[in-house]
């Protein structure tokens, strides 16, 4: 006992790692570093570029080991080899679990799908390389050993569940008792959304496995906490674990986590000052939300602003201060301060803070809720970067895969599936403060997903590249890289909370700031970096959502290598951060990615090439994907094997992560733990670099996304390319007239993702320049330029604009760097013209639109001119229309450069397809016969209209459940369109879309694109609050729409919907009343509640099958809504009571609420019972059990009934007998009787010998069976009877003359006891006397020896009378006894004796022998007397054995026994000269022989006793 508490101690209390690490060295500011890059870069939407590759779905066969590598063993086909100690005990398996393993010739991706096909089973994890560990019914786990490629099936010992910790405690003596009274952790199974409460199966034989964890948590826990669904804090209060982990619900028993807590030069040695404007955008995390889990925040501290977006208490203690070291404050403001108290700033600081409040204000203690609820919190409030600067103070955690490092790894992977519209989440960790030791890392820091953060100095003499001691270092149990990265960590400057007390841990302090060491400093600067990266890559490369593996990846790419080349290392991972190098190197490398690819099975693979374009330069690349989670069952944690092969233009190939001299080498292995994955090359060759990602082995469920990161000379994603656009140049007319000035413009638009220094752009006519402008121009960015031309000559003129002639910019592209256009230009006559040429239908109702045109004589001269309107045309489409054009005039005479004012109306649909519609008009020149062709434009975009519709004018509602709709959405617009929805519900209700959105209940969504006068149908659902609404009360949903068009429109409806009046009361029997007798009086209790929202008044009664009746009142009730009540019933059976339904109704008005069920009423024997006789051995009969009216001990008697049966139902009783003391008997077996019918019954009886008599013996006769139950009562009366019995013990005959000895054995056959003297007398030449005791004083049963010497004077035959005096009354109170003699007569032989002197002699010796004899005998008979048993009755059939008769107990007397008080006489005595009966003298004080007058056997005076 003491070792298993001593071991506890250690487990509950380890914790090596101090809060932080100061170092005593002296505090002098570090110089900046300065020389920042600026570069102007300007955004528009829509630029992204999809990332090149080339996938290959190709499937391959699985090379793994056929065993499961689980933490307490390893299976394989045979069994289970154990690599732990395990107890005995622990041994015992799981019913509802089996460990399947799987072929090689079968996919683990298409053996998880056939398990799952299987009903009431699920796959629950992953044991690598080949187990799946499965739980499901009994006879689901049966139906698994049929699938193809189930080489074994094994079961689940719950040593498997446990915790190893917890396992090595149940291992000593008293361990179950050593953890009473221990904070402990019970956690149910997880799905694909996370942790679950409750498991449901339904097998296909339609059995279920259903339970909650909470059901049996009251059993284990006396205190209990519930962090997350099915995750339970508690005080262990049971000794029964084996019990508790044998539940199926329960996934994991182990010790509650302890968590621990693990600027500023960070931003120079990280290198973000410089990036922070080196774009156009800056990158300050402006438009980023940051989550921080930490101890509390003193969110006024100042540097954070009004940036704080939430702080939430997570673990309930009512506050979120940060009263004790500050850590939380410190750690908040290094991510992203802005240094407003005095200029120690975080690193991305424009950043949002979302905050989560984990210390216990009262202790100081770190608690953990679930993981999984931080990061799902989190996430929805838009932080996709999570950082944490605490970890497990176990000891027993370190290396280790815990459930917190397995939701960490399950929430990432969720989230980075950008193909479910995810918008991925980035998760930071500290490594931990346990190094220089390897092996140190800390859980959860040994997540897979995680980025995990060592810390090097940052401040001082060795800073940045010196590694702090205290970093915990590398590698995880499983061998994995740990820590990922390292981050300035080492005496870092942040904010100081204002409450804080306990800040002695600090090197440096002023009011506002102070100076912490850890991995806690280093984790926040690193999710700065992050919080950066991601920034960059939505804004600036324009890639949206990113995933969190790609942020890892970047930061990874750009690490830089500490100290001797060496990476990767259990030291520091990768290196340090180095933004600059991650997203612009300085050495002129370019950056490209890809995280928009996934691979779905073992064998697929996906490929990349890249032409390096300068030698004698480094080339590097990262993998990184957010695998599935793993399982802290498994050894093992790499569930999805991803692996990077880079291939040289030579035809060499470099495998991911096998590495030499912190560089790739050649002629290694494939990794096969780790999921991040690098190359890198000091010196690249010219040419084509082949980088190929493959899928080596598939061992999860889901499609798994990855995150690919290159850095080379030519594979640059951050290049400038400006091309003209096309479609955006136009000129002022169309056919421009010789001398008329034309205005052009034109659009130069950058594709490519950097700015583009000053360029030329040359505006060309026939090849002769004609001007040429100098920009520069933002990635995204467009700009338009206006240029002037006149033409001198008519006819066809090339217009051409030149991009960079001189070639002096490097762009993307060099072929998209000139556009032509072929121009006609007309000579002099009229010209039309308009302002505006081009209108745009915004009305969806307008039915006409107008333009006012000017017609001009360009000529000097006056002439006749008019208008001709022409056709219509769709630009789009090159259709015709045949709209009306018409115009106020259309002939005029003008005179020299005179201008006529002319309306021209179209008239269209309401409203027309969208499109440009072309208006050609003709201007003639009547008098020259010349023609100006012109044109006008009509822009018609996608105009929205929608008309909605439903079934109701009022909709109704239920109070209790959600109430479902369809509404019909109409678009009535002029296109395809879409509409984004919203939905606003009354206040307390909820209201969703049902279809909507990929979460149902979502209040948003869009309806995707309704085709042209068409409508969708939109299911939406409106939840009640939880407290019940009245009935009739009317609210509101709003339901807004906007319209997904350029130009949008929004209309908002109003739904009315009235709460129903619900009379819902549920009635429930809280009685089990089983199965009835038709006599049965039991209560029906029945709860009711009212989940309506209407007031009853119910009236209740009962329809009962026939023979029952309710023996309680009923009377009127009322049952207020949202109310319950509980009624009570008594029912009673007549004896004739019946199956059936038996129904209550409660009425309320014309209403009736009806609870229906069923009484199980048994048919039931109807006994009968008629007295036949009593009879004797001997043939006595009498027709009365009470005989003669008395009854004789020690013989048979024979009681005889007749049974009979009035139901309609075979009755099989069988008879028994229930005897007082005293009586022995049994019954005769009694065949089945059926209705009508009767059968006999005979029970004998003995009373025994020792009956007193005149007592009053019963017994009692039971007949039982089939639920029915005969007893009928028989009393007796115990006869007196005085009766002795004689045995002679010698037949031998005597010798004449001699004294020889007879032997005579006296019994108390009666039931009284006898006191009687012994006289005996001889026939004639027969002399008998005596020997010894002449008293015969018996209690009934008892027995003696009655020694007589005699003689016979002559031979032959003779007698001698032996018997009892005074023994009036007695049955055989004598016995004659037969005697004979041999040998000659005395005195016949011839000699002469001395008879007086012989005669003295023999006289003497016999009376001295006899003196002897006697006191021997009687001295023998006293003290074992003999048991004389009754004779074994006669009955007509053999009886069961009787029970014994009870022994009479022995007596141990020496002395002759008192008549008064039957207790021995030891001393002086008084003899009874009548019938020598003995008595105590009168001064013996325990007898009362004084007071007698007369003897008590004969009756003689006493006045007559003499002393003896």
């Amino acid at each position: 006992m003491f070792w298993a508490i001593a071991l506890m101690s250690l487990f509950v209390l380890q914790s090596t790692s101090p809060l932080l690490h100061p170092v005593g060295v002296e505090s002098v500011e570090m110089e900046s570093q300065g020389g920042i890059e600026w570069v102007q870069f300007d955004l528009v939407d829509g630029v992204y570029s999809d990332a090149v590759g080339y996938s290959d779905y190709t499937s391959s066969v699985e090379d793994r080991e056929l065993i499961a590598s689980s933490r307490i063993g390893t299976f394989d086909s045979l069994g289970l080899q154990l690599d732990r100690p395990v107890p005995n005990e622990w041994l015992m398996t799981r019913f509802d679990l089996s460990l399947v393993l799987v072929s090689n010739q079968m996919l683990m991706m298409d053996m998880r799908l056939a398990l799952n096909d299987i009903p009431g089973l699920e796959v629950r994890e992953l044991i690598a390389p080949s187990g799946l560990l499965v739980q499901g019914t009994p006879f689901a786990l049966a139906s698994v050993a049929s699938l193809d490629g189930v080489i074994a099936q094994h079961a689940v010992p719950l040593a498997l569940l446990v915790d190893g910790p917890v396992l090595d405690v149940l291992l000593l003596e008293d361990g179950e008792e050593a953890l009473q009274g221990q904070s402990m952790r019970i956690e149910g199974w997880r799905n694909d959304e996370g942790p679950m409460e409750s498991i449901q199966f339904t097998d296909a034989t339609g059995s279920q496995l259903i339970q909650k964890v909470s059901e049996f948590i009251p059993l284990a826990f006396s205190e209990s906490h519930e962090w997350d669904a099915g995750r339970y804090q508690g005080i262990l209060s049971t000794d029964d674990i084996l019990g508790i982990v044998s539940q199926p619900s329960l996934r994991t028993f182990r010790f509650e986590p302890l968590m621990g807590i693990d600027n500023s030069q960070a931003r120079t040695h990280m290198k973000t000052s410089q990036l922070t404007s080196y774009f156009t955008t800056d990158l300050d995390g402006s438009g980023q939300i940051v989550a921080v889990a930490d101890s509390g925040l003193d969110a006024d501290h100042g540097d954070f602003g009004n940036r704080v977006v939430a702080n939430n208490d997570v673990i309930g203690d009512g506050s979120t201060a940060d009263r004790h070291s500050g850590h939380g404050t410190h750690v908040a403001c290094t991510v992203l301060g802005d240094g407003t108290r005095g200029g120690y700033s975080g690193v991305a600081t424009a950043t949002e803070l979302y905050f989560q409040a984990m210390e216990n204000d009262n202790t100081g203690n770190f608690q953990s809720p679930s993981l999984n609820y931080l990061l799902n919190t989190a996430y929805s409030a838009g932080a996709y970067t999570h950082t944490n600067s605490w970890g497990s103070a176990r000891e027993s955690d370190q290396g280790k895969y815990t459930s917190e490092s397995e939701d960490v790894d399950d929430r990432a992977n969720y989230y980075d599936r950008y193909y479910n519209g995810r918008n991925g989440l980035t998760i930071l960790f500290a490594a931990g403060n346990d190094g220089p030791d390897s092996g140190t890392v800390g859980a959860p820091s040994t997540a897979k997903n995680s980025i995990t953060v060592g810390n090097h100095q940052n401040r001082y003499s060795g800073a940045p590249d010196s590694i702090m001691s205290g970093s915990s270092r590398g590698p995880t149990d499983d061998g994995r890289i740990k820590p990922d990265i390292l981050a300035p960590g080492g005496y870092v400057r942040s904010c100081r909370a204002q409450e804080a007390t306990d800040t002695g841990g600090s090197t440096w302090s002023n009011a506002y700031y102070l100076e912490y060491t850890g991995t806690s400093m280093a984790a926040p600067n690193a999710a700065g970096a992050a919080v950066m990266v991601r920034e960059y890559l939505e804004e600036i490369a324009q890639r949206p959502s990113p995933q969190g593996a790609l942020v890892k990846a970047l930061l990874i790419l750009g690490a830089q290598d500490i100290g001797s080349r060496n990476i990767p290392n259990d030291d520091e991972g990768w290196g340090r951060v180095d933004l600059r190098n991650t997203l612009a190197p300085t050495s002129g490398q370019g950056i490209w990615v890809d995280d928009r690819s996934v691979l779905s099975g073992t064998g697929n693979s996906k490929s990349y090439t890249f032409n390096i374009s300068q030698t004698n330069s480094g080339f590097k690349t990262v993998l990184a994907w957010s695998d599935e989670r793993g399982s802290p069952f498994s050894n093992t944690q790499l569930v999805n094997n991803l692996d990077i092969e880079v291939t040289t233009p030579s035809g060499e190939v470099y495998l991911g992560n096998d590495f030499a001299n912190g560089r790739s080498t050649t002629g290694g292995s494939a990794d096969t733990i780790n999921n991040v994955e690098v190359v890198l090359v000091d010196n690249a060759e010219l040419g084509v670099w082949t980088v190929k990602v493959k899928d080596a082995y598939h061992g999860g469920s889901k499609a798994q996304p990855f995150a690919i990161a290159v850095m080379g000379h030519g594979v640059n994603d951050l290049r400038p390319d400006p091309t003209i656009l096309e479609d955006e140049f136009s000129m002022s007319v169309t056919i421009p007239q010789v001398g008329d000035q034309l205005q052009l413009t034109s659009k130069v638009f950058n594709v490519g993702n950097v700015r583009a220094d000053y360029f030329d752009i040359v505006f060309e006519v026939d090849g002769v320049e004609i001007e040429t402008k100098n920009i520069d121009l933002g990635a995204g960015s467009s700009k338009t330029q206006i240029w002037y031309w006149t033409p001198q000559n008519a006819g066809q003129s090339t217009v051409s604009f030149v991009i960079d002639p001189s070639d002096e910019i490097e762009e993307i592209l060099e072929n998209n760097n000139r556009h032509d256009i072929f121009v006609n230009v007309t000579a002099p006559g009229v010209k039309l013209s308009a302002e505006p040429q081009s209108l745009m239908l915004l009305n969806t109702s307008q039915s006409t639109t107008s333009w006012n045109l000017t017609l001009t004589n360009t000529a000097l001269v006056s002439t006749n001119a008019s208008l001709m309107t022409q056709s219509v045309m769709n630009e789009v489409t090159g259709q015709t229309e045949t709209w009306y054009v018409g115009a106020n005039e259309s002939n005029f005479t003008l005179g020299g450069q005179d201008s006529a004012e002319i309306v021209v109306t179209l008239v269209h649909p309401t409203p027309p397809l969208p499109g440009l519609y072309r208006i050609d008009l003709l201007g003639i020149d009547v008098d020259n016969g010349v023609s100006y062709p012109y044109m006008l434009y009509l822009e018609v975009p996608d105009l929205p209209n929608l008309r909605l519709e439903y079934d109701y004018q009022i909709v109704p509602v239920s109070p209790t459940d959600p109430t479902s709709i369809d509404i019909r959405l109409f678009n009535i617009g002029n296109a395809d369109i879409g509409y984004d929805l919203f939905l606003e519900a009354p206040a307390g209700w909820d209201a969703g879309f049902d279809t909507l959105s990929s979460v149902p209940g979502a209040s948003s969504g869009s309806t995707g694109l309704i085709a042209k006068d068409e409508h969708r149908i939109i299911g939406m659902s409106f939840t009640p609050p939880q407290v019940m609404t009245a009935a009739g009360a009317e609210r509101m949903v709003r339901l807004t729409a906007i319209s997904q068009t350029e130009i949008t429109d929004t209309w908002i409806f109003d739904i009315p919907i009235k709460i129903e009046s619900v009379k819902d009361v549920d009635v429930d029997l809280e009685t089990n009343i089983g199965v009835l007798r038709p006599d049965s009086f039991f209560s029906m209790l029945f709860s009711l509640e009212h989940r309506g929202n209407v007031d009853l008044q119910l009236t209740p009664s009962f329809e009962l099958p026939s023979g029952w009746t309710v023996t309680s009142g009923i009377e009127p009730f009322n049952l207020p809504w949202s109310s319950s009540k509980n009624l009570l019933f008594g029912i009673s059976g007549d004896g004739s009571g019946t199956s059936g339904e038996v129904k209550l109704h409660l009425d309320s008005g014309s209403e009736r609420i009806t609870w229906v069920g069923q009484f199980n009423v048994e048919v039931l024997a109807q006994p009968t019972l008629g007295f036949v006789s009593l009879a004797l051995e001997d043939g006595t009969s009498w027709e009365t059990p009470f005989g003669e009216g008395s009854h004789p001990t020690g013989v048979p008697l024979m009681f005889t009934w007749l049974i009979g049966n009035d139901a309609n139902v075979e009755w099989q009783p069988t008879a028994s007998v229930s005897l007082s003391d005293g009586l022995f008997g049994d019954c005769s077996a009694v065949e089945p009787i059926g209705f009508g019918d009767v059968s006999p019954v005979t029970c004998t009886i003995l009373i025994s010998t020792n009956m007193p008599p005149m007592s009053e013996p019963s017994f009692v006769l039971k007949l039982e069976g089939g639920g029915v139950e005969y007893t009928e009562n028989v009393g007796l009366l115990v006869a007196t009877v005085l009766e002795s019995s004689w045995v002679q013990e010698r037949t031998t005959p005597f010798t004449t003359g001699l004294q020889e000895e007879l032997e005579v054995t006296l019994l108390n056959a009666g039931n009284v006891a006898f006191s009687h003297k012994l006289v005996v007398d001889g026939s004639k030449n027969w002399v008998a006397e005596i020997d010894g005791n002449d008293i015969a004083n018996l209690e009934p049963g008892e027995s003696m020896k009655i020694r007589l010497l005699v003689r016979a004077d002559l031979p032959g035959d003779g007698t001698l009378t032996l018997g009892l005096q005074g023994s009036q009354g007695m049955t055989n109170s004598s016995i004659e006894l037969q005697v004979s003699s041999d040998g000659e007569p005395i005195g016949t032989s011839g000699q002469s004796l001395p008879i007086g002197g012989m005669l003295v002699g023999v006289v003497f010796v016999a009376l001295l022998a006899g003196a002897v004899i006697f006191t021997q005998r009687k001295s023998k008979t006293s003290s074992q007397p003999q048991l004389m048993m009754p004779k074994t009755p006669i009955h007509p059939k053999p009886l069961p054995s009787l029970k014994p008769i009870a022994p009479i107990a022995q007596i141990n007397q020496k002395g002759p026994m008192c008549w008064a008080c039957r207790n021995e006489i030891t001393n002086g005595m008084l003899g009874c000269p009548g019938c020598g009966a003995r008595y105590h003298r009168a001064d013996h004080s325990e007898c009362s022989s004084d007071k007698l007058t007369h003897c008590m056997n004969c009756q003689t005076p006493m006045s007559s006793f003499v002393e003896a």
